[in-house]
């Protein structure tokens, strides 16, 4: 009797034992809460806040203090004022902060369960949520009574000034939190225009909460298109707030599996290197099962922005690189001369994580690798710049897409091939850019504007403030709209659409230097379906860009660029991150600073 009933005891251990692992193993650390309805689970356990982490629980509204896609609509169905939704959204973050931060949850059926409790009921239970159908708001009604006894203010870390929670100076301060007024130090000061006795008007009765500077919280289109022999991937920097090196998107991941399938060669030009694992252990892999791998990049007289690429040349020892005042600015690779990769992408953390805007293309063509082949070995036997030889080579039509390419400096391309395309443009022109410095595209471009063309530009901030040579004036001044991007991360796409017909993409940024003294390729896509696709993503951005940027030019590293004063990256390269920027110290005072300026009429 004595033996069964340790027998049986030794059997229920055991199975409780491996019941608790799997059940441990089940559970996953909540590493960030971006709202009371989107949580990032650490669910691959590498401690980094990825995009495909985050649990957002579809079934119910909650509040936040700062807006999202749902508010105007929120405070419109539950009649409730701004005020309300914002210290709800106080209590709603408060809890959420208090329930889940740092806790070890299980996700089940995209409900998040913390210490045996649904999230999502506790939400409900404690009024700080509304189901989206057939919504119950007694309990939610009482905690409105609850929040609406609190006595709140806008606090801006920066300027130390205290805002009534509709106020506009407040709810557009990048430092801001919203605290109990008790909680105000005395060093403190109350804002001039909503607590100031001397104020004559009220600033709350002026201003739209959904003005200009809110960014509309839009439903992204698609970021990859599959043709078979061409593939095209676009990255949008609207939604990555840090950059990474686990290759998450789409373009490192296609990238890393090509390199995995190499059979024989393995050649690339890239401007520089920082540590991606996945995409260098593909390439020691590759070397490992006997794959020749060669590689060129920049040294710009021994310094290169990209802190890894000397780190890079060690492993792979085939290499050469450029040493004069130009760049060698391709990022393409050519594989078992058979695939094309290339783009705007550099092989960077920056890139490859989708934190800057690129895009990057996929081709399967043996002849067009053979002339990508043809310009890599010249640049590898040491030829860069004028020193190459201009090669002939044709576009190619495969499957009815037609495929041309040129190679700087040799094929002038934007004044040969580019230049034409928009004299002959009939509907439209869109150019998504990290630069445009051109004089004779410029010039292109305001007569395809003065003939009836639709010519839309969006430019990254970091080259808006480029006075001796950005366009950007110049075009405004013409009547042609022009958009910076106010992100942290870069608009790094070289790319113009024309009428849904052409899709021009490369390394070659829109400039003289891009064109004549850099080394650089350019592809040009005549394919409809290609072309659409990207106008997709085009207007996209250009909705996600408030339209007070037609007039003002963001700073890169500034508040102006969400989230660039805290990414942990020199945005305008500038030697200073972050918060020793001193674009990052300004605390703006007027509606425009002094480098941000407006069009004159």
């Amino acid at each position: 009797m004595y033996k069964r009933f340790s027998v049986c005891f030794v059997i229920i251990s055991f199975i409780a034992f491996t019941l608790y692992i799997l059940l441990k193993k089940q559970s996953y650390k909540v590493i960030e809460i971006k709202s009371p309805t989107e949580i990032v689970v650490d669910f691959n356990k590498n401690n980094v806040a990825d995009n495909d982490e985050i649990v957002e629980l579809s079934e119910v509204f909650s509040f936040s203090t700062k807006p999202y896609n749902n508010t105007e609509i929120l405070l419109k169905s539950l009649n409730i004022t701004l005020e309300d939704a914002l210290r709800l959204g106080y209590l709603a973050e408060k809890f959420a902060n208090e329930t889940l931060e740092n806790k070890t949850v299980k996700v089940v059926h995209n409900k998040i369960i913390v210490d045996s409790k649904d999230y999502q009921q506790l939400l409900l239970d404690n009024g700080l949520g509304v189901k989206r159908k057939n919504p119950k708001l007694k309990k939610f009604l009482k905690t409105l009574e609850y929040a609406r006894k609190l006595d709140l203010v806008i606090y801006n870390n920066k300027s130390q000034k205290y805002h009534k929670l509709t106020c506009k100076y407040g709810l557009l301060a990048h430092n801001s939190q919203i605290i109990f007024r008790t909680q105000v130090g005395k060093e403190a000061k109350p804002c001039k225009f909503c607590l100031s006795k001397k104020s004559k008007k009220s600033v709350e009765n002026n201003f739209d909460y959904f003005s200009d500077d809110f960014i509309p919280d839009i439903k992204a289109p698609p970021m990859t298109l599959d043709l078979g022999y061409l593939k095209v991937f676009l990255s949008d920097m609207t939604r990555t707030a840090k950059p990474d090196n686990v290759c998450k998107s789409k373009m490192c991941q296609a990238l890393v599996s090509e390199i995995n399938s190499a059979n024989e060669s393995i050649d690339f030009a890239i401007y520089g290197y920082t540590k991606i694992p996945k995409l260098e252990n593909a390439l020691k892999q590759a070397m490992a099962r006997g794959v020749n791998v060669r590689f060129v990049y920049d040294t710009n007289k021994n310094t290169n922005i990209y802190s890894d690429t000397f780190y890079l040349s060690k492993i792979i020892e085939n290499n050469n690189f450029e040493t004069s005042i130009s760049i060698m600015h391709n990022k393409f690779f050519v594989i078992d001369k058979k695939v094309v990769f290339t783009g705007s992408a550099n092989i960077s953390n920056t890139d490859m994580s989708a934190f800057n805007s690129n895009c990057s293309l996929l081709i399967k063509s043996e002849q067009i690798a053979n002339d990508f082949e043809k310009e890599f070995n010249q640049m590898y036997l040491g030829k860069f710049h004028s020193q190459k030889k201009k090669f002939s080579h044709c576009p190619i039509n495969i499957n009815g897409t037609e495929i041309d390419y040129g190679f700087s400096l040799k094929d002038k391309t934007i004044q040969n091939k580019i230049i034409p395309l928009i004299d002959n443009a009939k509907n439209y022109v869109y150019i998504p850019t990290f630069i445009l410095t051109h004089k004779e595209l410029t010039d292109s471009l305001i007569k395809a504007h003065q003939r009836g063309v639709k010519v839309k530009i969006i430019l990254d901030a970091t080259n808006s403030h480029a006075k001796s040579h950005s366009k950007i004036k110049e075009l405004r001044l013409a009547g042609i709209p022009v958009k910076t991007e106010v992100f942290a991360g870069k608009l790094h796409s070289k790319t113009i659409l024309i009428d849904d017909t052409y899709t021009i993409v490369g390394s070659m940024n829109l400039s003289k230097s891009g064109e004549s003294k850099n080394d650089e390729n350019v592809v040009i896509i005549k394919n409809s379906q290609v072309t659409v696709f990207y106008k997709k993503f085009f207007e996209y951005l250009w909705t996600r860009i408030p339209n007070k940027w037609l007039k003002y030019s963001a700073r890169a590293e500034s508040p102006e660029s969400i989230g660039s004063c805290r990414d942990g990256i020199d945005n305008d390269f500038g030697g200073k991150i972050d918060s020793q920027d001193d674009s990052c110290k300004i605390v703006k005072k007027k509606k425009s600073s002094k480098t941000a300026y407006k069009m004159k009429k």
